[in-house]
């Protein structure tokens, strides 16, 4: 048949950002200031895979088809950054495409889909409560009169000469591509956060309790609120910090949560394609698409052991002298095998010391036929100090001279050292960098390079170390290395870089946060600050600066 849209499902929707679409309108009062105020967070849409994660959590007990998007653009490693989702047709017809196939797939029976039989009753009387239902929970809040109406209308346009099979599917492919539910809309309570003289006040807009439901648990699960969290934003109790907190914890016990947050380390350290890796034959041999895998799973498997099995530190994830492996990894690593796959392996010290020394990082950060302590030093500055220095440009990159490769890495670099051009830049990333030779290009221990002996040595905003295990306890003893790791967070959680007037949420979020402080509790520091709990309307901060801090990316 052919397929008529509403006009509301591809185009700005009624009261698709206006404040009547926000949901409880009897929410009570919001408790006191906790933290800095909040800054503007532009609308965000779902990633891929968020989208793919809310669609399964919409229609449960279905397989899903495969779903072809575009990639989303990763910005340091982070691919939920407003500023990267841009759109075009090509992206909009995907979306489309994905849900005429989801919305055929999930109607193909209708009796089974709504609990109801429409021969028995009614058309109206079987779909319209399930529509409704599946609508809240793709827009994450209660539908308003007027979507009721709207979805209604679609479900009996044509009634007489359209099965009622294809009608459901056609209003089941409008909730999903509808803004509502492909975006995240924010506008709060409106006219709740001013004062006498109708000013905003210092907190900023609070959010509405279906708002802090879609925060919290896109931040933590990458999904849409589950139906415990969706009760406590219908009773408004999620307005309160203290229920905002046991919900995060709840959350934090489920293992999408937990595979969630193991992904956003995984981007942060850059080893979420390590599956995807490849290395010349003819260098390294003994690499494969399943020894990468297994990398990938070491690291994994270790993260999800740190934050949520231990629960641990900041100290253990850079310090750690064991990891998770099979036989394949563990002769990688050079010790006896487990007595099961992916049991605890313990390391030498003086070789391994946390996810630095893992080999996913490792192989990551190289070259396909060498090491690369440019790319490892870069890595260090970028995202353990989160300070960023420009790539060089063509001109300077024609002025590079070949390199003696019979030497070793560290002569070699000298040659950039000795030229001013490039030096400034040298300077910071080969202190970094070169202390990482003692890994060879797929993160295997070598205690020389061709025969020749390693100078590790390197130094750390000035503190001088002698290779990455030494590097790690400066790390984790560092404040700054410490905030950057907040720092981190708050990106993955705000979906932006950090800009000047952030700076006083981050210098707040990292005060408390110690070499001791367990990893995990920077997710209840977030989700009870005002940062997270208030909106600040773009509008009310239009002479604010939106330069990105110093040591962030453009």
């Amino acid at each position: 048949m052919k397929k008529t849209k509403a006009p509301w499902l591809v185009g700005a929707v009624v009261c698709g950002l206006a404040a009547a679409c926000s949901g409880n309108k009897n929410e009570p009062a919001a408790p006191a200031a906790i933290g800095p105020g909040p800054q503007p967070i532009p609308i965000r849409r779902l990633t891929n895979a968020e989208y793919t994660s809310s669609v399964a959590d919409l229609f449960p007990g279905f397989t899903m088809p495969q779903f072809s998007f575009l990639p989303d653009p990763q910005v340091l490693g982070f691919t939920n950054f407003s500023s990267s989702q841009t759109g075009n047709l090509v992206w909009a017809e995907q979306y489309e495409a994905a849900a005429e196939s989801i919305a055929m797939l999930v109607a193909a029976d209708p009796t089974m889909l709504t609990g109801c039989d429409a021969s028995a009753r009614s058309e109206l009387a079987c779909a319209q409560p399930y529509l409704f239902d599946l609508a809240k929970r793709a827009y994450r809040r209660p539908l308003t009169d007027a979507e009721k109406q709207q979805l209604t209308a679609l479900l009996t346009l044509d009634a007489d000469v359209v099965p009622y099979q294809n009608r459901l599917w056609l209003s089941i492919e409008g909730v999903l591509l509808s803004p509502k539910f492909l975006f995240r809309p924010e506008v709060g309570q409106a006219g709740s956060a001013t004062g006498a003289t109708g000013q905003l006040s210092a907190q900023g807009l609070p959010l509405t309790s279906y708002e802090i439901a879609t925060r919290l648990s896109y931040f933590i699960r990458g999904s849409i609120p589950d139906a415990e969290l969706t009760a406590s934003a219908d009773s408004g109790e999620l307005l309160n910090p203290a229920e905002i907190k046991r919900q995060a914890q709840r959350l934090l016990l489920q293992q999408s949560s937990q595979d969630h947050l193991v992904l956003f380390h995984e981007q942060w350290l850059g080893v979420d394609t390590i599956s995807a890796l490849t290395k010349d034959p003819t260098v390294y041999s003994t690499f494969s698409p399943l020894l990468a895998s297994e990398m990938g799973q070491e690291t994994q498997t270790f993260l999800a052991n740190v934050l949520f099995k231990n629960p641990g530190t900041f100290t253990d994830l850079f310090t750690a002298n064991y990891t998770f492996a099979n036989a394949d990894l563990a002769a990688f690593y050079g010790v006896a095998a487990p007595a099961n796959d992916w049991d605890r392996v313990d390391l030498d010290p003086s070789q391994r010391s946390g996810i630095l020394t893992q080999a996913s990082l490792l192989a990551t950060m190289a070259k396909d036929n060498q090491t690369d302590p440019v790319r490892r030093g870069k890595f260090i500055l970028n995202q353990i100090l989160c300070q960023t220095i420009p790539s060089p440009s063509p001109a300077v990159v024609a002025l590079f001279q070949p390199m003696d490769t019979t030497q070793t890495m560290r002569v070699q670099f000298e040659q950039h050292r000795d030229d001013p051009v490039c030096a400034t830049c040298h300077n910071l990333i080969d202190p970094l960098g070169l202390p990482f030779e003692h890994y060879d290009g797929i993160g295997q221990w070598r205690d020389t390079d061709r025969g020749m002996a390693l100078d590790v040595t390197g130094s750390l905003e000035g503190t001088p170390f002698d290779g990455i295990p030494q590097l790690s306890q400066l790390i984790v003893a560092n404040p700054e290395t410490r905030g950057c790791y907040a720092t981190q967070w708050f990106r993955f959680a705000n979906g932006r870089l950090e800009g000047d007037s952030d700076q006083d949420y981050l210098t707040w979020l990292s005060s408390g946060f110690t070499p001791d402080t367990k990893l995990i509790d920077l997710v209840t520091s977030i989700v009870q600050s005002d940062s997270f709990r208030y909106l600040m309307p773009l509008a009310a901060t239009a002479t604010a600066t939106t330069t990105p801090a110093a040591g962030s990316a453009p």
